[in-house]
């Protein structure tokens, strides 16, 4: 059913819009690079020199990373949000869960099967795009990531903190309402998200309030936790993060609390679905 779930999305036009959107976006991206990438970097005392000439190959890669990295996240939060809305209140609209229910098969086995779907389609073109950001990146300005297995796992803790909420929410309202909802916590967490790494970099500084809102937000809602941890795990070792970038990246590693909380936190919320689920009449 699992298998089913997934044939079922790549057959659909948003993932089919998903898939051509990365391809373009790829190709623009790596058309903007390979344009920086031409410009000379030591120009001595050139004081009128562009921004991009004055930087090493490990700050240039930064700098195209960290500017690719929202725009590509927008993409993703987006296509899992309309999936994930979908799945589950598809199969019981057009009523065809309570045939998969009268299979020999566990409710939870169905539950899991149908909604971890949307996951996995998601998760495999982050990887495509994210991919296909570091090999162009690398390509035109070597350099060493900082983990690639925190990338990964980081990337699958900020969707699954996505998904989660969007399929709970699928089930308690309305499919638009629950995108719109789910849309706007994405939103004010990145917002907040990059707040808060501007404030890594003047502790003490920051208003009381800023920071216990900035708090909140980031437990209330804490993708974007999983986010920063692809960006940190992506930049060159050899690059310095700056003030100017900080809103965009991060200025430190991600706490492990952090993701462990969001881990924790998805969990809490698909047992809430779960339970919604289990208790609907079909």
């Amino acid at each position: 059913m699992f298998l089913n779930g997934i044939e079922q999305l790549l057959r659909r036009k948003i993932v089919l819009t998903a898939f051509i959107a990365t391809v373009v976006f790829l190709g623009f991206y790596w058309w903007g690079v390979s344009a920086a990438s031409s410009v000379e970097f030591d120009l001595g005392n050139d004081s009128d020199a562009p921004v991009m000439s004055m930087l090493g190959p490990a700050d240039a890669a930064l700098a195209a990373i960290i500017t690719a990295g929202p725009l590509a996240a927008t993409l993703l939060t987006a296509l899992i949000i309309v999936i994930g809305s979908t799945m589950l209140p598809e199969e019981i609209g057009q009523g065809r869960m309570p045939f998969w229910l009268s299979l020999p098969q566990s409710r939870l086995k169905v539950f899991l099967s149908t909604s971890l779907a949307p996951l996995a389609v998601s998760f495999a073109l982050s990887v495509i795009l994210f991919a296909g950001i570091f090999i162009i990146t690398r390509i035109y300005f070597p350099f060493s990531p900082r983990s690639i297995p925190l990338v990964l796992i980081s990337m699958l803790i900020w969707l699954a903190a996505v998904w989660a909420s969007v399929t709970l929410l699928s089930l308690i309202v309305k499919k638009v309402a629950s995108m719109l909802i789910t849309f706007f916590l994405a939103a004010v967490a990145s917002m907040f998200g990059g707040i808060y790494e501007i404030m890594q970099m003047f502790p003490g500084d920051a208003p009381d309030a800023l920071v216990t809102v900035t708090r909140v937000i980031m437990y209330v809602f804490p993708a974007d936790r999983g986010y920063r941890g692809v960006i940190y795990g992506l930049i060159p070792k050899e690059a310095v993060i700056t003030e100017n970038l900080a809103f965009f990246g991060v200025t430190a590693n991600v706490p492990p609390v952090h993701l462990i909380y969001a881990v924790c936190w998805s969990i809490v919320l698909l047992g809430l679905c779960y339970w919604k689920f289990r208790s609907m009449d079909f």
